[in-house]
């Protein structure tokens, strides 16, 4: 068992004095190893009997094996202002994380999931509700009943009404916020289970938490900046033990997977689709079992002709109707995904690992000199997720001197025109707004503005006004909130850098 396995188990077990010598341990802890007992006493300025009580608190024999410990233990180099000098040393240390990530803390939160019959998420701050979206759409998609509060006040009125089979996951950085703090001491008067997931070890709110969960992020450039997509390789974990022991859970019924994948993608192309369409897309729910069935005895069995499949499809964004029916399979796949995709856990970590250093070999030259170039950069999202992107730009560049918004590609392009001297970045994940994305293209006008595109490789935007694009990666679903976090905040790092 790691030393933080062992803290966390026992921290509750030390005094505050004994919590102080083992922060002061921790943080010292290449100046620790390779040296005699005598030597650390000395050193930390404790005596062997202070030392002695925190290793017997911690379930070690005696300050011999606590010694061991320590010097058997992985240090990660302090990338505080070394990035500029040094962006390998910031390769290596993110390497150092995912390979030494927790897994007992992230089958601890799989437990606690599985007992839940409602799972509630509070977040702190943008970046924590971004987050907080993703985690819910991984459990979503498990079946499980989530919602996400963005307002503490809310919780005094649903107090009453928390069940011990209730389960609140708390994603915050520090846990210091007066209004969280208050809400979770509230939660505690309850039955219910609460997990805290942060990037400070030392977080206040550890005394109210069934399980805490400690993400190490790593700061850059005295702890201005902080590596936020280190959250997500933790989700990436979550989604990846969701699946081992029974890959579908609640949605056994194929055909029941199906009527919902329809559903959603009926929900978001609501505006788009004609009465007919809707009617024939209700008809397909209905019987879920004609969707891979030949399109002519589909064509027999609703009693419409081939043309119209072809219609629904392209009104949706494809090429023809094999295509969204093979755009089906990859969002069953996705709530499915095979055992052999994943043998183990040690493949996804190459995953991770792999994505890391393909995203830190990526090209940047091309956008890096546009965005030198302009004072005045709009953000244009096309969905939920893209919108998250944004956001994560947008906080990555608080810091700099650049002006940032973001706006929505179908709702906001009309005002693309209005704008001068500006940097326009699109952000597309879905080939379902390849047109959306092409019209707002249309938009831009001004000699003075330039355009960039962060799309899949699959989106056509050759011979439109565009002065580059970056591709995001093509990872496995489990994967990919951690890649195109990871991209966007490289973006940023080796810009600064």
């Amino acid at each position: 068992m790691s030393i933080l396995n062992r803290f966390e188990q026992n921290k509750e077990l030390l005094s505050n004095q004994e919590l102080s010598i083992f922060q002061q341990i921790w943080q010292n802890l290449s100046s620790v190893q390779d040296k005699t007992l005598g030597q650390v006493v000395d050193f930390l300025h404790i005596s062997r009997q202070s030392f002695l009580r925190v290793a017997k608190k911690l379930d070690y024999k005696d300050s011999s094996e606590f010694l061991l410990a320590l010097n058997q233990q992985t240090v990660f180099e302090n990338i505080e202002d070394t990035a500029k000098a040094s962006p390998t040393l910031l390769n290596k240390n993110i390497h150092q994380i995912i390979n030494h990530l927790d897994q007992t803390q992230i089958k601890k939160f799989i437990q606690h999931i599985n007992k839940s019959q409602r799972i509630f998420i509070l977040s702190t701050g943008k970046a924590q509700d971004n987050q907080g979206e993703v985690l819910a759409a991984i459990l979503a998609k498990q079946g499980y009943f989530v919602i996400h509060i963005y307002d503490f006040f809310e919780i005094e009125e649903i107090k009453a009404n928390v069940r011990d089979t209730d389960m609140f996951v708390i994603l915050t950085r520090t846990g210091t916020s007066h209004d969280l703090l208050n809400a979770v001491r509230s939660l505690n008067q309850t039955a219910a289970d609460i997990v805290t997931i942060t990037s400070m070890r030392s977080n206040p709110l550890s005394s109210w938490s069934n399980l805490m969960i400690f993400v190490n992020t790593q700061k850059i450039d005295g702890n201005i900046y902080e590596l936020n997509a280190m959250f997500y390789v933790i989700f990436g974990l979550i989604d990846f033990y969701l699946n081992l022991d029974d890959p579908v859970k609640p949605l056994k019924d194929q055909q029941q997977l199906i009527r919902n994948i329809l559903g959603d993608i009926i929900a978001k192309n609501n505006a788009s689709l004609t009465a007919s369409n809707r009617e024939l897309m209700t008809n397909l729910m209905q019987k879920p079992e004609l969707l891979f069935k030949s399109i002519s005895e589909i064509s027999e069995q609703l009693n419409i002709s081939t043309t119209s499949l072809f219609r629904l499809a392209q009104s949706m964004g494809f090429n023809g109707f094999k295509e969204f029916r093979a755009s089906i399979r990859l969002e069953m796949a996705d709530f499915k995904p095979q055992n052999s995709q994943y043998d183990n856990y040690l493949v996804l970590l190459k995953y991770f690992n792999k994505t890391v250093n393909d995203i830190m070999s990526t090209d940047f030259t091309l956008i890096h000199s546009l965005i030198f170039k302009h004072d005045k950069i709009c953000l244009v999202y096309q969905d939920k997720y893209t919108e998250i992107l944004a956001d994560e730009l947008i906080r990555t560049f608080f810091h700099t001197n650049k002006l940032m918004r973001k706006i929505n590609g179908g709702s906001s392009a009309d005002y693309v025109d209005r704008y001068e001297d500006t940097l326009f970045i699109f952000l597309i994940k879905n080939r379902q707004y390849e047109e959306q994305l092409i019209q707002t293209l249309s938009h831009i006008s001004n000699k003075n503005n330039d355009a960039f595109v962060f799309s899949e490789k699959e989106i056509a935007i050759e011979g439109f006004n565009v002065s580059g694009a970056i591709f995001f990666p093509n990872v496995p679903n489990m994967i990919r909130s951690f890649a195109d976090m990871w991209l966007i905040e490289f973006l940023f790092i080796s810009y600064l850098y």
